[in-house]
């Protein structure tokens, strides 16, 4: 266990010298809310929200990148409108094949892909990267809003299996996400447990918040495999909204502790994340709030 928080936080901020090169590109792009500064899941600008993954290796992208791209404009409280990839092939032949396993995830979620690019240059290995555009059905929610005494839930199923069964999970925890926003539900902050796993993403939306958290549950064995699951942070008061609403839509949820005011991550009485460590983080993590729409 120690292993993986140690690279969980590790990659919390192994992209911020990147992030730093492009910090002031954010004050060239009129009506600019989140982007490079905030280092959260997509970028908005005005009502739309941008996101772009990738590359992924073939296999991987050809059943389920699109499907992850989306997730992240879900999350910002938007809808998915449409999409783009680009694609590195090895032929004309593979490109169409990858291309019906694309056409799949599009059809089955909703968004069309409507443009992009294929190329086939040589010693390069095939992966495809993706593009999607939403609009935002509601006030953008942030990854860095969590406030003390909330609880962060764990709402989805892992993203796992064939390709069918990989959009019917996404469309499950999509509609839940959607259902929540409809019914104006109090939601403080959102994030993908993706990339990094479940316990780096939480740890990341806390060190943007400048909070610590108490861990009540496990929500999955691993804390670093890639999830495809959503951590929402609510106040008390919606807990049993969100469980109802997962319930009739027969969306996993899973209660993962409470928000703390202290700069640390606890499980019972061990600290998994010290003070100074936290403090590591939020140093190591360039940020800064979005500005108000």
């Amino acid at each position: 266990m120690e292993e993986e928080i140690k690279r969980s936080l590790d990659h919390i901020v192994e992209t911020s010298p990147i992030r730093r090169v492009f910090w002031h590109m954010d004050e060239k792009v009129q009506d600019l809310l989140y982007g490079i500064q905030q280092g959260d899941d997509g970028v908005i600008v005005g009502k739309y929200i941008y996101n772009m993954e990738g590359p992924y290796p073939m296999n991987i992208g050809r059943k389920t990148g699109l499907i992850h791209t989306i997730c992240d404009i879900v999350g910002m409280g938007g809808r998915p409108l449409f999409a783009f990839n680009a694609m590195q092939v090895e032929s004309i032949q593979q490109a169409k094949e990858v291309s019906e396993d694309i056409k799949k995830q599009a059809l089955g979620i909703g968004v069309p892909v409507v443009g992009g690019n294929t190329q086939m240059e040589n010693d390069l290995k095939p992966c495809v990267s993706f593009v999607v555009v939403g609009e935002l059905v509601r006030a953008p929610i942030s990854d860095a809003g969590c406030v003390v005494k909330d609880k962060i839930l764990m709402v989805g199923h892992v993203m796992e299996g064939e390709l069918g069964e990989r959009v019917y999970r996404a469309n499950t925890k999509y509609n839940t996400m959607l259902d929540l926003y409809s019914q104006g539900v109090e939601i403080h902050a959102v994030k993908d447990a993706s990339r990094g796993g479940w316990f780096g993403n939480l740890v990341e939306m806390l060190a943007k918040s400048q909070k610590g958290f108490k861990i009540t549950s496990i929500p999955y064995q691993s804390f670093t495999r890639y999830m495809g699951t959503y951590l929402v942070c609510v106040p008390q008061k919606e807990v049993d909204r969100v469980l109802e609403t997962c319930a009739k839509r027969k969306c996993p949820c899973i209660e993962v502790g409470q928000v703390m005011g202290a700069l640390q991550v606890k499980l019972g009485e061990k600290t998994l994340v010290t003070k100074a460590k936290m403090m590591k983080v939020i140093r190591g993590l360039p940020y800064r709030r979005p500005k108000k729409n």
